[in-house]
């Protein structure tokens, strides 16, 4: 096989219980079909994932990826992947970050991906620097934050220095603990924080001095340089790059964030940057300099109880340190607080009261689940923990539940948002269940009218055949939206990002386009790719998910969508704002799996589909 831009070429395996370590060839083959990144994350899990398996156990592998695309120039190219067993629910899931440094450090070493497995006996760091690697005892690093860790490291070993660590909640098994890159970046919900843990893996540093080269330089030079000059000649790029998210997501007044914002902060070949450090600028925190994935994040805390924007970024930060997730680490405490009030959990006089509205209760709480102290212990195993201690009295005052975790948006989530779309559904639809990213599409926190769809479906590359079905009568007042038709491409539109490695963003995916992608990918890497191939990879891809999934007892019943989110108060149809019924969200369910070729009775990939795909010998 012809060409071999884009990648370093090799796969790192590290077993932290033998010590042992070595470096295979990426299967050129393997990588063309499964494009990357993500994709061959999955093909590699296919293997290495026993089915059954103990998340927290050190059968269950770590496997980190970045696509083709990452340690190039191309605009907001970063992005890493990890996949792995996820303990919040036991789904074979994949988590994102932006990549930071982290993603073309590796490639620069030489790796493409890093798979690791086993337990190391004490805490440790795990050091990559070019072809060297070590096992580091890291016994003075444990118990400490993500960016203290960070910190530490930098100024032990220098930069640049790309770093995965986790806080004090990964450290415990905090079944909601996250992964930090850079200490900016979130990399999983679902617990791949505790998964690190389980490992006593407190950190991986990676540097590297390699280059990533492209095969076809002339092709490369010119999609690229289109592709920067679409973007600087965007009328609201000097706004993204000054506000941010804050320009699409308004979590506070932006007054609040001109006057606090200490600078922003990009991943490597971003020229937007979304990362932001703020300095609180009043009050009893001021001069108190805070880190974050986005100052979004920082602010969402006033939706979710607290009234201060300070003590909201504070909160934030506390939890990013620890390795908490936020919406998670709300909804839990919320639950603890009805239980409570119910009386199901008894009153202990030794237990801080929990108030949702205090920033002193929220530390102590956060800092509790982190330790496992007192009913900390249950609340670091989520609301299922919850419901695993209490039992069906528990279940009576439950929040809507999609695959054992509370959505981030919906009637009782974090985010009140109540009209039924992509993101929505694909909340049921992902293995692991709900998180941000579940799907970019028009629908995504936004009433469009359907006229401005097509342009944006054309940009993710669905097909005109498959359009017309999303959008059946357009132009007449009969119009509609079969959302579960329109998941499927939008999941594709993702796959294919993932896979490359491109920031799935909307401030940066906007300038993509499939066709622009499937170029790209030629000229970097010298394998010809047409529109039509990228399209039936990432198809393979995202199907080869769902297997991983069905091999551990995935269901259609697990696809269905909870009471709770029914009734006057509940999700509303897309386009007429009335009230959603269950069986029209179980249509959506059968629609989505027709488009993607699964049986439509249970949600497995039909031997057709599989046989199409290239996956029949699996």
């Amino acid at each position: 096989m012809m060409g071999s831009g884009g990648f370093a070429g090799r796969i790192l395996f590290v077993d932290l219980s033998t010590q042992e370590v070595r470096r295979e060839p990426l299967d050129q083959g393997m990588a063309s079909e499964f494009l990357g990144g993500l994709g061959v994350n999955l093909r590699l899990a296919w293997s290495l994932v026993e089915p059954g398996i103990d998340p927290l156990g050190e059968r269950n592998p770590i496997i980190l990826g970045a696509g083709p695309f990452v340690g190039t120039d191309i605009p907001a190219s970063s992005r890493v992947y990890g996949v792995s067993k996820l303990p919040a629910n036991g789904a074979v899931g994949w988590c994102g970050g932006g990549g930071m440094s982290f993603g073309c450090q590796l490639k620069y070493a030489g790796f493409d991906h890093l798979v690791i497995t086993g337990r190391a006996q004490r805490p440790s760091l795990l050091r990559i620097a070019d072809q060297e690697v070590q096992i580091m005892e890291a016994s003075d690093l444990w118990g400490r934050g993500v960016r203290e860790t960070c910190q530490i490291l930098w100024d032990r070993f220098g930069r640049p220095g790309g770093i995965i660590s986790i806080g004090q909640g990964g450290e415990n098994l905090v079944r909601f603990s996250m992964a930090y890159i850079d200490g900016f970046s979130t990399l999983g919900r679902g617990g791949f924080g505790a998964v690190m843990g389980s490992k006593n893996l407190k950190a991986i540093l990676v540097q590297g001095r390699g280059e990533v080269t492209v095969s076809d330089k002339e092709a490369y030079r010119e999609l690229t340089g289109k592709l920067l000059e679409s973007m600087r000649s965007y009328p609201y790029l000097k706004e993204w790059q000054e506000l941010g998210l804050m320009k699409s997501i308004e979590a506070a007044p932006v007054d609040l964030y001109r006057r606090s914002k200490k600078r922003r902060v990009a991943c490597v070949s971003c020229p937007l940057g979304d990362k932001d450090i703020l300095e609180i600028p009043e009050g009893p925190h001021k001069g108190e300099v805070i880190w974050s994935t986005s100052a979004v994040n920082l602010f969402t805390p006033l939706a979710l109880g607290l009234k201060d924007p300070w003590e909201a970024c504070k909160c934030v930060a506390l939890l990013d340190e620890l390795g908490l997730d936020m919406f998670e680490f709300f909804s839990v405490l919320s639950f603890a607080k009805r239980l409570v009030h119910a009386a199901v959990i008894p009153e202990d006089p030794s237990e801080p009261e929990i108030e949702l509205s205090s920033l002193s209760s929220l530390e102590t709480w956060a800092r509790r689940i982190s330790a496992r102290e007192g009913l900390g212990r249950v609340l670091a195993n989520g609301v299922r923990g919850l419901l695993e201690e209490f039992g069906e009295k528990a279940m009576e005052h439950c929040p809507p539940l999609v695959k054992g975790m509370v959505p981030y948006v919906g009637p009782e989530a974090p985010l009140k948002w109540n009209l039924f779309g992509t993101m929505e559904l694909g909340q049921l639809l992902d293995p692991r269940g709900p998180h941000v990213a579940t799907s970019g599409s028009p629908t995504y926190f936004a009433k469009r009218p359907l006229e401005v769809f097509p342009k944006h479906l054309k940009r993710m590359g669905v097909p005109d055949s498959a359009l017309r079905a999303i959008l059946p009568g357009l132009g007449t007042e009969e119009a509609g939206i079969r959302v579960g038709r329109l998941l499927k491409h939008s999941h594709r539109w993702f796959t294919i990002l993932a896979c490359l490695g491109i920031c799935a963003r909307a401030q940066v995916n906007r300038f993509y386009n499939a066709e622009l992608c499937a170029k790209l990918y030629s000229a970097v890497t010298g394998w010809d790719m047409s529109l039509d191939e990228l399209r039936l990879r990432a198809d393979r891809v995202w199907t080869l998910l769902r297997l991983l999934n069905v091999r551990e007892g995935l269901t259609r019943a697990k696809d269905s969508p909870p009471r709770g989110w029914f009734g006057p108060d509940g999700f509303r149809d897309y386009l007429s704002d009335r009230p959603l019924k269950p069986e029209e969200v179980e249509a959506m369910v059968e629609d989505y799996y027709s488009e993607q070729g699964w049986d439509p009775e249970t949600g497995v990939p039909t031997r057709e589909t599989l046989t199409r795909l290239g996956l029949g010998d699996l």
